[in-house]
């Protein structure tokens, strides 16, 4: 089996444009100025932690799931590095919410935003409906542009609302890049399935299509329960 990798490699680029606009949105969200200019009440940042924590919750069986249900064992160990991730964030988000006296009860009995959850709620469709191509292309263009705001957050956080490093940590691990071979095997395994099947590269623009949009309907969301009524 081949593929021309030149080529394929520039559905990446292609993607990247075609969502460029909403990338910027989020990137740019008008939640991430608002904390800037120090208009959403620290207590208020309650919502951003307990939503993060029911995300987790369904993300640790999302992925839990990938792996029980893929026959590819590539996927299979890129899958487990999520779930991975997904463990070690809910052990950051404590620490996090310690640093706001929130407990689990707190975060258990918090009733989620239908606009926050929408981004796990489809990987779970992705994971029982979806291909692995899928899956992991919406987790390499989603994950750089939630990464980015997490690192903002974290700088904001520590200059204007007396949060420390240790606190933020939470955020500090999703700011970093993704590992280079977790971004290699992912797009092999995307571009085979293209090759398989013209088709996959449709499902896989959808995918990434609305993915981004669900991660631009968190910051929505978080923003309009958040911000201070001027």
């Amino acid at each position: 089996m081949t593929y021309n990798n030149n080529k394929k490699y520039d559905l990446f680029d292609d993607l990247q444009r075609n969502l460029s606009n909403v990338v910027d949105t989020i990137i740019n969200h008008p939640y991430i100025h608002a904390l800037e200019k120090k208009q959403i009440r620290k207590d208020k940042l309650e919502i951003f932690v307990c939503e993060q924590f029911h995300i987790i919750a369904n993300d640790k069986r999302n992925f839990a799931f990938m792996i029980s249900k893929t026959s590819n064992d590539a996927a299979s160990k890129l899958f487990i590095d999520c779930l991975n991730a997904e463990l070690k964030a809910l052990e950051n988000l404590m620490v996090f919410a310690e640093a706001m006296d929130i407990n689990e009860i707190m975060m258990e009995s918090y009733e989620p935003l239908s606009g926050c959850q929408s981004y796990t709620n489809y990987l779970t469709k992705l994971a029982v409906y979806g291909s692995d191509a899928e899956i992991l292309a919406a987790l390499l263009v989603d994950l750089p542009v939630w990464g980015n705001n997490c690192g903002k957050m974290s700088y904001i956080l520590q200059k204007n609302y007396d949060f420390t490093k240790n606190s933020c940590k939470f955020l500090d691990n999703f700011a970093n890049t993704l590992p280079e071979e977790f971004i290699k095997k992912s797009k092999e395994l995307i571009l085979s399935s293209i090759n398989d099947i013209s088709m996959n590269e449709k499902k896989i623009r959808i995918a990434t299509r609305i993915i981004i949009n669900y991660e631009l309907s968190f910051w929505d969301t978080i923003y309009k329960y958040s911000i201070i009524k001027q």
